[in-house]
């Protein structure tokens, strides 16, 4: 099993953000201290989809009521109004109280885009949609007015290297940070975590065929330039 798959978060907790303030607006929505719908955007593999899945964990349960979704076929129903007002309506039975939409890839719809937001509108907190895209300004306006927009950027070397050692480590590879180091360093252009996780899949292929680990130089931190105080 891949490495992207087999270690992926299971929890909020696992998840590696962008900054300490997008970790507090997402965990604000999971505790349900805010509310309404959220815009994930970014660059591929920031985390943008699994932030979605968890979030809908976190705030509905195990049997939360949700649609991850083709928005094509969403978007087709004649009555979206009612079947959203009937699926909110199953949903207060449930421990999250509430329908959740998880729509991958927004910015690709572009028919009945009206007849969404006015059916979101409809509906107020009983539905949550938590849509992800690459390309926010594509969307829709009236659909980025109605979410909290959430810059999910790319992951840096430094950032993914305590998930990158906790995966090799958890497959009997043990080596030193530096050394990890290197080898993230050499996909950090992608800041994505799937290039990432593809390093923990060559080195442990290496490594389990008894075949040289590639060589590597140690990363040098970055010089701080301090200006002179005039």
């Amino acid at each position: 099993m891949k490495s992207e798959i087999k270690y992926a978060p299971k929890n909020l907790a696992e998840v590696i953000y962008p900054s300490v303030a997008v970790e507090r607006r997402i965990k604000g929505y999971a505790s349900g201290q805010l509310e309404g719908h959220i815009l994930l955007h970014g660059t591929n593999g920031s985390g943008k989809s699994t932030v979605a899945k968890l979030l809908v964990d976190a705030i509905g349960g195990v049997n939360a009521s949700v649609e991850y979704g083709v928005f094509e076929d969403l978007l087709e129903k004649n009555d979206l109004r009612g079947y959203l007002m009937q699926a909110a309506s199953y949903a207060r039975f449930t421990e999250g109280k509430k329908h959740f939409l998880v729509l991958d890839e927004f910015d690709q719809a572009k028919k009945n885009v009206g007849k969404f937001w006015r059916a979101l509108d409809a509906c107020g907190l009983d539905v949550m949609a938590i849509i992800t895209t690459n390309k926010p300004m594509d969307l829709d306006r009236a659909i980025r007015s109605r979410c909290d927009l959430i810059e999910m950027n790319g992951v840096s070397a430094i950032a993914a290297l305590p998930r990158i050692q906790f995966m090799l480590m958890a497959e009997g590879l043990n080596l030193p940070d530096q050394q990890v180091l290197h080898y993230l360093k050499l996909k950090e252009q992608w800041m994505d975590m799937r290039k990432y996780a593809g390093v923990v899949d060559e080195l442990l292929f290496l490594h389990n065929n008894q075949l040289s680990l590639p060589s590597w130089t140690a990363v040098q931190p970055s010089l701080k330039v301090v200006q002179p105080i005039v």
